[in-house]
């Protein structure tokens, strides 16, 4: 034996073992091969192996058609293992690498740098959304200019255009704006006012308070133009007098379509289930919305997409039944009847019903007869339409 080693050296073995380096090889290889197919047998062929070398004569031999079969069956099985053997390899590195360091199942860690490039990225997207709010402000601002002129006041008081700065807490100011979540529109507390009503006066030319809506077709939730702005609309009232209501009454309409992620078009009757004036036991208990005599374009444009000037004009239950009767057009038959009974577009809570006027069933049947001619002409049942 070896002064260091557990395992006999060749002269320490007797001479009929002793082989050459040549020999001993060739036997190693043998007896590797032999070690392989055994692992590859199953236990009837290890069995009939056995029998046949205990044959002394030499005479039962394998039918070669069988050695071929199973020499083929022993590559397919030897191939099937290496298939498998990979696939767990391959599984394993997979596994490896989506685990990281941390081992399997141990979701990698996300490093300082990747977090703090994943905030610079949120405060980027912050404030690409704040310049397209403000500018659709700046241009909406300039079109009521336009339209109606210098506003008497505003409410909420803070209504100006957004702050392009992003403030560390944005992330909680935005999940405040998201119309899931049921805000309150016009909330001056906070750092992005929702909704404004802009009141504005009356005039030579329309000798009425006007109150309109600012918020509605803002982008809130955009980061680059639309097709269609916020929700695609902003809201008018004109009343008689300088009255609370009236912004009130926006802002309920205003709640209705941030809170149910709704739209209100030309031609809803809208039931109100009360008084459109709270403090005072109106008949108007409903409303419908058709198009502002002072939007004439009726569409704008936005740079975060188009939007609607609407106008919500109040009606009694008698006047919703009149509209409801009328098949397809009862919207814009009551808005002609109020028309020709002298109320035009203008909300007054104090009004009585215009069927109580004197010239009430001419003015019925004339309404009702143009719009069963309309109707008629467009179904083809009518050549000439004048």
């Amino acid at each position: 034996m070896d002064g260091g080693s557990l395992l006999p050296s060749s002269e320490s073995l007797p001479v009929k073992f002793k082989q050459n380096e040549s020999e001993q090889a060739k036997t190693d290889a043998g007896e590797a091969d032999k070690k392989s197919s055994s692992r590859r047998r199953s236990a009837g062929d290890v069995k009939a192996d056995t029998n046949q070398a205990a044959d002394p004569a030499g005479e039962t031999q394998p039918d070669p058609e069988d050695a071929s079969a199973k020499a083929s069956g022993d590559r397919s099985a030897e191939q099937a293992s290496d298939d498998r053997s990979a696939e767990q390899a391959s599984a394993g590195q997979s596994a490896g690498q989506a685990s990281g360091a941390g081992g399997p199942g141990v979701r990698k860690r996300k490093s300082v740098s990747e977090i703090l490039e994943e905030q610079a990225s949120d405060v980027e997207r912050e404030r690409t959304r704040r310049e397209l709010l403000k500018d659709a402000w700046t241009v909406r601002d300039r079109l009521y200019n336009q339209l109606f002129g210098k506003p008497a006041y505003v409410t909420p008081k803070n209504y100006g255009p957004p702050s392009l700065d992003v403030p560390p807490d944005f992330t909680e100011v935005r999940d405040r704006i998201n119309p899931a979540d049921g805000f309150s529109p016009g909330d001056p507390s906070l750092e992005e006012q929702h909704l404004a009503v802009l009141a504005y006066g009356p005039d030579p030319l329309s000798p009425f308070w006007k109150y309109v809506t600012a918020g509605l077709a803002s982008p809130w939730l955009q980061y680059e133009p639309q097709l269609v702005s916020g929700f695609g609309l902003e809201l008018m009232v004109k009343s008689p007098v300088d009255a609370p209501w009236a912004a009130q009454f926006l802002r309920t309409l205003a709640f209705y379509v941030f809170n149910h992620a709704g739209t209100l078009s030309p031609g809803v009757r809208v039931g109100l289930n009360s008084s459109i004036d709270p403090g005072f036991s109106s008949l108007l208990r409903n409303a419908f919305i058709w198009y502002a005599d002072e939007a004439p374009d009726t569409l704008y444009d936005l740079p975060s997409g188009g939007f609607g000037m609407l106008i919500a004009i109040g009606m009694t239950d008698d006047e919703r039944e009149f509209a409801e009767s009328i098949e397809e057009y009862g919207t814009w038959c009551i808005q002609a009847v109020l028309r020709q009974a002298g109320q035009g577009q203008i909300t007054d809570p104090t009004r009585a019903s215009v069927m109580s006027h004197p010239d009430i069933d001419r003015i019925l049947s004339s309404v009702r007869n143009f719009a069963d001619t309309y109707r008629a002409n467009r179904s083809g049942q009518i050549s000439d339409f004048e």
